[in-house]
């Protein structure tokens, strides 16, 4: 099994949040957390092209494909454990019967069992063994880090940022203008007014001597880049519909969305954190690793066909039946077809490795350049060039092997 890539994973924790209190003397602060990247994947997702016949490369295709529906159905902390790592795996089994997934982990609740296990069956859909076929299997990891879940209960900051965090898979309407754009961070401050407090906002002042607010929740989130402008506003009206509990009269979160997008096609820009710029390509180089075994998977299921009808030319050719001889001759031109068909297909894997190494070598460049202001960037260096090494080794044997087989190919002679 080829290696797997682990995520670029960070903590992040927000400035402080402020509370206004009628009559204080001095605002207090809230340290605010649950900073948890949203991948946009999950609002536009895509089945891949995994062909109808399952074979020892699709489960890889599948569970790498759905990678981004898993991270969302651990993203809330309440479906695990949140004071430790969740660790387990997920193995799928296929056989002519139907799929069989399982996933184990400790502390992982029926919730989140239910949701990874739809993720997978949501790939391999349409897909089966035929009869008679040896079965399949693949264990695949399931991890994440405790800073990478929503944790609700530290403060009452905290519990906005995460309650705005688990509300956006239902937003994706607000991000339909970046379905294949990378996209922007947004953005900007919260503010939440106590019910009692913003009915009556024009009899209270805050201890700046301002008035509360008159709307209980009130966001204004902009976009890093032009366009996710639209995308902000949306959200905007989409926090200002939500209800939070605060305890002090006004409460000024600042705000941080963390925007991922399996689906484009490019980085980050150069202005956004390091640890973001990689986590793009991390989450973008995850669907190429998974098109890549979809299109071998697709490969192989063509190279089958193929040695079947080389197969049954052989039987006809070697045969004392002379009838059967005879036969031989009219399969030559299923011969040549299926040929070329491997041929192609020897192409279409090709393609696929060399945009997951594109993306590969995207992550060396971001690593040097990092690297020229910060030695400690340098282990991200080795990797992704290690990275790059692999692959490279893997389009050489295929770009051998598609040669090998065009040579091969029955050419009939006049």
């Amino acid at each position: 099994m080829r290696r797997q890539f682990p995520l670029f994973t960070a903590a992040f924790v927000l400035a402080c949040a402020s509370q206004s209190t009628q009559g204080a003397h001095a605002a207090e602060r809230e340290r605010v957390v649950n900073l948890v990247p949203f991948d946009l994947g999950n609002c536009f997702p895509t089945k891949l092209d995994l062909g109808k016949t399952a074979n020892e490369y699709t489960l890889q295709a599948a569970f790498r494909a759905a990678r981004p529906a898993i991270g969302e159905c651990l993203a809330d902390g309440k479906v695990q454990n949140p004071a430790v790592a969740t660790r387990g795996k997920a193995t799928i089994a296929m056989d002519p019967s139907g799929t069989k997934v399982t996933v184990t982990a400790d502390g992982l609740k029926a919730s989140a069992i239910t949701c990874i296990e739809n993720a997978v069956r949501a790939q391999v859909a349409g897909v089966s063994l035929p009869a008679g076929a040896k079965p399949v299997t693949l264990e695949a990891p399931i991890e994440r880090e405790p800073a990478a879940m929503v944790r609700m209960g530290v403060n009452e900051s905290s519990d906005v940022v995460g309650a705005i965090r688990l509300a956006l898979p239902q937003w994706c309407s607000c991000f339909e203008s970046l379905r294949t754009q990378t996209p922007p961070e947004l953005t900007g401050q919260v503010v939440v007014v106590r019910p009692d407090v913003a009915q009556y906002a024009d009899r209270f002042k805050l201890p700046d001597g301002g008035s509360a607010s008159k709307d209980p929740v009130h966001a204004t989130l902009t976009a890093s880049e032009p366009s996710g402008t639209a995308a902000a506003a949306c959200v905007n009206g989409q926090i200002a519909k939500l209800q939070f509990k605060t305890t002090p009269d006004q409460l000024t979160i600042p705000i941080q969305i963390l925007l991922l997008n399996s689906s484009a096609t490019q980085g980050l820009a150069s202005n956004s954190p390091p640890l973001m710029q990689f986590a793009q390509l991390d989450v973008v180089r995850e669907q190429r690793q998974a098109e890549a075994f979809a299109a071998l998977a697709r490969r192989q299921n063509v190279a089958n066909v193929y040695d079947a009808h080389v197969d049954a030319y052989q039987a006809a050719a070697n045969s004392k039946d002379v009838k059967k001889r005879k036969s031989a001759g009219a399969m030559v031109k299923d011969l040549k077809s299926g040929c070329a068909e491997l041929v192609k297909a020897d192409d279409g894997y090709t393609k696929a490795l060399e945009a997951e190494s594109a993306v590969e070598q995207q992550a060396v460049t971001l690593a040097q350049s990092l690297k020229a202001k910060d030695a400690t960037w340098a282990d991200a260096e080795k990797a992704s060039q290690a990275a790059v090494a692999e692959t490279q080794k893997m389009i050489d044997a295929a770009k051998q092997l598609r040669a090998a087989n065009e040579k091969a190919c029955p050419k009939e002679k006049f």
